[in-house]
């Protein structure tokens, strides 16, 4: 709420005898506590020492002009500011208010939609403190907690208050943590106006978060000046700790028929309710909203003398019903909306809707052919609720547990229904998205779609005179040049792989595939193949492909192999990796090679069978693009890129995660060697022999030498 408070003298003078606990500037923050605390102008500098994702308290004392006030000119003026070009917050004076601003948008581009922006969900805020008034001297804060969805600040003790929504679990307030204090804003990146905190750099955005409308404070040195910049809030000096929780959605009229919160503490003695405290008014309102020129509708209003924490008021809601609370402490007796009086933040809630509220959604389902896969949902409803299982598609397709493979079953206990869609022998028709549609006599919710997949060899190119798909799903290629018949020669093992491919004489005989997704149902993928790498660099530059997926809509990953034989996997926003040094390919020799991507963002890479990387941050696009064999994909004349060059055996891809075991399994069926699959575990470490175990052997090997010393000179090896 937007209500404005001026406290009395008394409370300032309780503020002001425990400055050394609570803080010159703002009650209940320590000024030994600041990241920042600074009393000359400052321009652009990386003064804060420490990084925030969630909490933030900016703190002024200045004296605006006239000029700074002004509502004649579009921008606004920097007061305090801690960020960078794409994250960032701070106060700021425009059209003759102090506003706290808040952006969290690496491109810059974030702003908020108006003046009075309480939804963080576009990565922006705007929030009004308070009036500037010009040629005085004026003390400001501004308190912003995301988790908490709350914000509050006071103008010389006139305070206002925010509910937030729209926190997404994350937010960067401070990005680089450059700090600009009544500054200049010069001679920042490319010789622009520095880093731009919570301003935004795109030339569409209003002039008063456009960081070319930018002013600085006229006269900044005039009185006494001081910043300070917390990396935490402490709203525990208002009225806190809400109960429904400020923000809670789904909130049952049934289970919670009161209002509970806690009394504002004393600034002085942190944790000890504030001693001038005599009671406590409540306002609800049924409609809200935070800019003063707009009229919020009352719903209820009651007063709850002074008493032990937590404070309760009998109140009872309907379904639907969203609600926005507000407590106003009462200071020695004083009636409602006296200066003398605490007014705390605007709480909200939501209750429970009328429709079903869905409590779980289903999980994504993969298995094999012929398998059986379940899903479940969960929801609440307060009157009687039915279910359908919906195949989403253009038609949709409800579910009927009259096909013998569709079971659909349920439980109720009161207001909370589970529901499960088993499918059996599931085939490559059953895969797809699907949804739990719940409905009663007020309407229905759809949970989110989840996908069910069918694990299998999705593309398998033997290689045997052509690039054909022998895996039954299509995915034939077309080599971009036609390999001439003395490129087909013998494969890995002719009796058992029949052909491959020699790319030696034309490394342009790599292939695509028409575009297909092929991790889009399971969330995985595995890619194997054999190599007898020549040892050649790419024409196209140092890596090479083997396996890649490139498409216009910049869904990228690629399996390669360096110019030095080195193994290399890639996709959108991830790290490059590979394999060690000690495994890289030897030109003229057979190699298994396998990288699989599993569903939790883990990429295996695998040499003859043996497990020789690990990446815990990949994930291959499930994008639809054509996918390229023995090369990285196509040039702007139609070329292919980086083909490789070798010769190339039994190319197979799946959309599941190949354990150890099946990429042994493949490796053993060609060679009848065993392996080692694990060559570089710690539990290995005191194999000496290299059998794949560490037993007595090792130690014989270890004790062979037990004692004997090869220092020069001999003399000291003298123990």
């Amino acid at each position: 709420m937007n209500a404005k408070i001026k406290l009395l003298t008394i409370l300032f003078a309780c503020f002001i005898a425990g400055f050394a606990a609570a803080g010159d500037i703002v009650p209940g923050l320590d000024d030994a506590a600041a990241e920042y605390d600074g009393t000359t102008p400052l321009d652009n500098a990386n003064t804060v020492t420490a990084n925030t994702s969630y909490k933030t308290t900016f703190a002024v004392v200045c004296t605006p002009s006239a000029d700074d006030i002004s509502n004649s000119y579009s921008g606004s003026v920097v007061v305090l500011e801690n960020g960078g070009n794409g994250n960032g917050s701070g106060i700021y004076i425009t059209n003759g208010m102090y506003v706290f601003y808040a952006k969290d948008d690496g491109s810059g581009n974030a702003y908020p939609s108006g003046m009075y922006d309480t939804d963080l969900s576009d990565n922006s805020i705007s929030l009004p403190v308070g009036a500037a008034v010009a040629d005085t001297e004026q003390t400001v804060y501004f308190a912003y907690d995301a988790p908490a969805g709350q914000g509050y600040g006071e103008v010389d003790g006139e305070a206002v208050s925010y509910s937030v929504t729209g926190f997404d679990g994350q937010i960067d307030l401070s990005g680089s943590r450059t700090v600009t204090f009544l500054g200049t804003h010069e001679g920042g990146i490319a010789g622009g106006p520095g880093n731009l905190g919570a301003m935004t750099g795109n030339s569409e955005a209003p002039d008063i978060y456009n960081t070319a409308n930018i002013r600085t404070f006229t006269n900044p040195v005039v009185g006494n000046i001081r910043a300070q910049i917390f990396y935490d809030v402490n709203f525990d000096v208002l009225p806190n700790d809400p109960s429904p929780a400020n923000g809670e959605i789904d909130v049952d009229p049934d289970a919670v028929t009161q209002l509970q919160f806690d009394a504002a503490e004393d600034p002085e003695n942190p944790g000890f309710v504030n001693p001038n405290i005599t009671g406590h008014f409540i306002t609800v309102y049924s409609s809200y909203s935070p800019d003063p020129n707009q009229a919020n509708t009352v719903d209820f209003e009651t007063f709850v003398a002074a008493g032990n924490d937590p404070l309760t008021v009998p109140y009872s809601f309907q379904l639907g019903d969203e609600l926005y609370w507000q407590v106003e402490e009462q200071i020695g007796g004083a009636s409602k909306g006296d200066s003398a009086n605490i007014t705390g933040p605007v709480w909200s809630f939501t209750a429970l809707p009328a429709i079903p509220v869905i409590d779980s959604q289903p999980a994504d389902a993969a298995g094999f052919a012929g398998e059986t896969l379940s899903m479940s949902c969960e929801f609440t409803s307060k009157s009687p609720a039915n279910v359908f299982w919906v195949k989403a598609g253009e038609p949709e397709i409800i579910l009927d547990d009259a096909d013998p493979d569709i079971t659909i079953s349920g439980s109720q206990h009161g207001d909370s229904y589970v529901s499960t869609l088993e499918v059996a022998n599931i085939e490559i028709a059953d895969q797809g998205e699907y949804l739990c549609r719940v409905g009663n006599a007020d309407g229905s919710v759809d949970t989110a779609s989840a996908k069910l997949g069918v694990k299998r060899t999705i593309g398998y190119w033997p290689l045997d005179g052509d690039y054909t798909d022998a895996s039954g799903e299509g995915h034939d290629a077309d080599p971009n040049i036609v390999p001439q018949p003395e490129q087909w020669v013998d494969g890995v093992d002719p009796a058992k792989t029949g052909q491959a491919l020699d790319t030696v004489p034309e490394p342009f005989a790599a292939a695509v595939t028409q575009p297909f997704a092929p991790a889009a149902y399971t969330n995985e993928m595995s890619i194997s193949l054999w190599v007898k790498w020549s040892g050649e660099e790419s024409p196209g530059g140092f890596w090479a492909g083997l396996v890649s997926s490139t498409g216009e809509n910049g869904n990228n990953w690629f399996f390669e192999l360096s110019a030095d034989g080195q193994l290399h996997a890639n996709a959108p926003g991830y790290d490059a990796w590979g394999n060690l040094d000690a495994d890289k390919l030897t030109p003229g020799e057979w190699t298994h090679v396998a990288l699989v991507n599993e569903a939790g963002e883990v990429g295996k890479m695998y040499i003859n069978g043996a497990l020789v990387a690990v990446d815990e941050t990949y994930q291959v696009s499930k994008a639809e693009n054509p996918v390229y064999l023995l090369c990285n994909g196509i040039l702007a004349d139609g070329t292919l890129d980086r083909p490789a060059v070798g010769v190339f055996d039994e190319i197979k891809m799946y959309n599941y995660a190949l354990t150890g075991e099946e990429i042994v399994a493949e490796y053993y069926d060609i060679t009848g060697e065993t392996v080692c699959t694990d060559p570089y575990s710690s539990d290995l470490q005191f194999d000496i022999n290299g059998d794949c175990e560490v037993t007595l052997a090792d130690f014989a090997v270890f004790a062979a030498d037990w004692g004997e010393c090869n220092l020069l000179p001999s003399s000291a090896c003298d123990f």
